[in-house]
């Protein structure tokens, strides 16, 4: 089965149009938290300080410019990831249980570029799974039973 030029134009437009509904929907949030943050400590004497941007993969692909609110003391964290993080936590599994299954690094970064639209360097595939090197050498080495189904 073929696909024309006008229905890959369409998958592309749809494609766009779930991410900004995505990093809509996570900005919204993120404001929500800020506002209750502020709400359940009123002893902080802090003020809203705007936003700024920043990238994070998804897996509805990657959102170049999500606007994440900061105040001026910058007390305030939101829940939906951690500070420095620039992709989801599936995306950090996915590449472990990939790598678990002994797929190169290579190989983890040309499936994500299929996947998410850009690719991974193998070093970052790398500082990846060192983060969890600890886990794949206890997998690597634990004892095999004798016989499987």
């Amino acid at each position: 089965m073929s696909t024309s030029i006008g229905q890959n134009n369409f998958e592309n437009q749809l494609e766009d149009m779930v991410r900004s509904f995505v990093q809509e929907k996570l900005e919204t949030v993120m404001k929500e938290e800020m506002n209750q943050f502020f709400e359940e400590n009123p002893e902080l004497k802090n003020y809203k300080n705007g936003s700024y941007g920043r990238q994070l993969d998804t897996k509805y692909g990657r959102i170049e410019d999500l606007q994440v609110p900061r105040d001026r003391d910058n007390a305030f964290q939101t829940e939906m990831f951690q500070p420095y993080q620039r992709y989801e936590q599936w995306l950090g599994e996915t590449i472990v249980t990939m790598y678990h299954k002994g797929m190169s690094t290579r190989e983890i970064g040309n499936f994500l570029e299929h996947i998410l639209g850009h690719a991974y360097a193998p070093g970052t595939i790398s500082n990846i799974t060192d983060v969890v090197i600890e886990d794949i050498r206890a997998w690597q080495e634990r004892p095999l039973q004798k016989r499987y189904a």
